[in-house]
């Protein structure tokens, strides 16, 4: 049960710094701009975070067999011996670092992908506007129409 327990936060703490490279690497293709790659990282990153949940779960499937009442790691990890703990501990810290790393890109990521979301959405909407006539431009006949004459002095007598 121990070795399986190590193991599986071995595997997460690898998994979490790979999403914490696959963010940088999401990051570099949004500032170049480059929204084909920003989707097929996305997805790595989705996919690496459903297998990152079903650690989370499998591993609370096996402290919970050591104990039922168990609700964290922390609660079953006084029963591993010295070495066995203090592995499971560290482990749990760097996992923990990473995660807040990883949150911390995230934030970034976000904020880029807003921002030039922002500036696409300012520029189509510019281009939609400038694209679009003007009401009462073309007159019936599909030729422009005359619009009112500018004022004017009128000389003459009555």
């Amino acid at each position: 049960m121990i070795t399986r327990i190590l193991s599986n936060l071995r595997r997460q703490e690898r998994a979490v710094a790979l999403l914490e490279m696959l963010q940088k690497e999401e990051f570099s293709h949004l500032s170049a701009r480059d929204p084909g790659a920003v989707a097929s990282i996305e997805f790595s990153i989705q996919e690496l975070l459903r297998q990152l949940a079903v650690e989370r779960t499998s591993l609370h499937q096996v402290y919970a067999a050591m104990d039922p009442a168990a609700k964290r790691l922390v609660d079953v990890v006084d029963r591993f011996d010295a070495d066995s703990a203090r592995a499971a501990r560290e482990l749990c810290a760097h996992i923990e670092a990473a995660e807040k790393r990883c949150a911390m890109q995230a934030s970034r990521n976000y904020a880029m992908a807003l921002g030039l979301y922002d500036v696409a959405k300012g520029s189509m909407d510019n281009l939609q506007r400038l694209l679009i006539p003007q009401k009462g431009l073309y007159g019936s006949s599909g030729r422009m129409s005359t619009g009112h004459p500018g004022p004017g002095v009128i000389s003459g007598r009555f």
